[in-house]
């Protein structure tokens, strides 16, 4: 990936990221997360659990400094994170953050929320 292209992906404000991540991923049929003996989590205000992913391998790779600097990019096969990661969020009550930038916190989004819209994304691709 071009950097310019990482820089101004990256600079999109969060619905447009959003919106982003979730084309991205139906199209390349992967979801990227940083992971070093499990995988890298993050917090809301609130405290509670996050799970970042990105669309795009170099993206994963950008945040993976300071605390998860010993982190690597790691892909997750779209197949396991519709039938397996978001159900099995949604009932641990667990919150992906999509699409984090180191200048910029993620967006917090409902596990169920994300599998329908990739879902409704991934019908296009059928």
């Amino acid at each position: 990936m071009h950097p310019k292209q990482l820089d101004s992906v990256t600079a999109l404000d969060a619905p447009r990221r959003y919106s982003y991540f979730v084309r991205k991923v139906a199209d390349f049929e992967a979801v990227w997360g940083l992971y070093q003996d499990g995988w890298a989590v993050m917090a809301d205000d609130a405290g509670n659990e996050l799970l970042p992913f990105w669309p795009e391998r170099e993206f994963a790779e950008a945040l993976a400094q300071g605390e998860w600097s010993s982190h690597a990019a790691k892909a997750i096969p779209l197949e396991d994170f519709v039938e397996k990661w978001l159900p099995g969020m949604e009932r641990d009550g667990r919150k992906a953050s999509v699409f984090p930038t180191p200048s910029g916190k993620g967006i917090p989004v409902q596990a169920s929320r994300l599998l329908a819209d990739l879902r409704s994304e991934m019908e296009q691709y059928e």
